[in-house]
């Protein structure tokens, strides 16, 4: 009797340790999953999901750049025919004539200015605008707003310079993630956390007031004494743009294709880190 119980105390505790290191002998599923995402590998992913974020916003940004920012659908939600008759024949620089213009001369300068702050296309101070039949009717922006959109060149660049910068950085994790394994949070966490600090920044705009918040970004980015305020009656460009609402209209735009492209990007480094050759060997079957 006593072998018996001495048999069977040791089959219990064979058992025992059995169940607790699960069917890879390593502390079960959980356990080896927890050994497989260590804390390394834990902030390489965070590193990577965080710098999607800014390769989704440079794409998305190029994307709609391409597509002037879809103006052609924005001229007639904003009703900026409307505004821009209301407006040209109120100028007060002497260009009236610019209620000769046509919705088409609209389109098109409106996708020279976003030429412009890209650098490629006519020169700024080089605009003018055309009637119907193509006869020139005058210069298009004045000397302050040719500076002002230089200015505004001159920051898409660096911001360009930057996101380009942070993607390269992001390939290269990447590139490390396919050989030394590192553990992306899942999508419904990344989008949950992402969307969180969207949602505080909403508030803070929302408190502090969208107006007040985009004069404040334009008064700290911008150069002291460079105008960056330009009246309807005095410019043709903040007309043809109906400033700020349009910027509004962009920047939701801006927003809503970037957490796609987010989303699409971070699911297919999740998809592409099951691929079994990507796979570290501890975690092939």
């Amino acid at each position: 009797m006593t072998g018996i119980r001495r048999t069977a105390r040791i089959d219990r505790s064979a058992k025992d340790a059995n169940a607790g290191a699960g069917p890879s002998g390593t502390g079960g599923s959980r356990g080896g999953a927890a050994m497989r995402c260590g804390s390394g590998r834990r902030w390489a992913g965070r590193l990577v999901a965080v710098g999607v974020i800014f390769v989704s916003l440079v794409l998305s940004w190029h994307a709609l750049a391409k597509l002037d920012f879809l103006y052609p659908v924005w001229y007639s939600a904003l009703g900026i025919e409307d505004h821009v008759s209301h407006y040209a024949a109120r100028n007060r620089q002497g260009k009236q004539n610019f209620v000769l213009t046509e919705p088409a001369e609209h389109h098109r300068l409106f996708g020279a200015v976003v030429d412009g702050i890209h650098g490629r296309g006519t020169p700024l101070d080089q605009l003018v605008y055309r009637d119907r039949d193509g006869n020139v009717l005058g210069t298009f922006l004045r000397a302050d707003e040719v500076g002002h959109l230089r200015d505004v060149a001159a920051l898409v660049d660096k911001m360009l310079i930057a996101g380009w910068s942070i993607t390269a950085a992001t390939v290269i994790l990447v590139l490390l993630h396919g050989r030394s394994g590192a553990c992306l949070p899942t999508l419904v966490r990344a989008m949950l956390g992402y969307g969180i600090l969207l949602g505080l920044a909403g508030v803070v705009v929302g408190l502090v007031g969208p107006q007040a918040v985009f004069d404040g970004l334009h008064e700290w980015i911008f150069a002291s004494g460079h105008p960056w305020f330009f009246y309807y009656e005095d410019s043709l460009m903040t007309t043809v743009m109906k400033a700020p609402d349009i910027f509004a209209a962009v920047a939701a735009t801006w927003l809503v294709l970037h957490l796609i492209v987010y989303a699409l990007l971070l699911a297919g480094l999740r998809l592409l880190a099951n691929v079994h050759k990507f796979k570290r060997p501890e975690e092939q079957s």
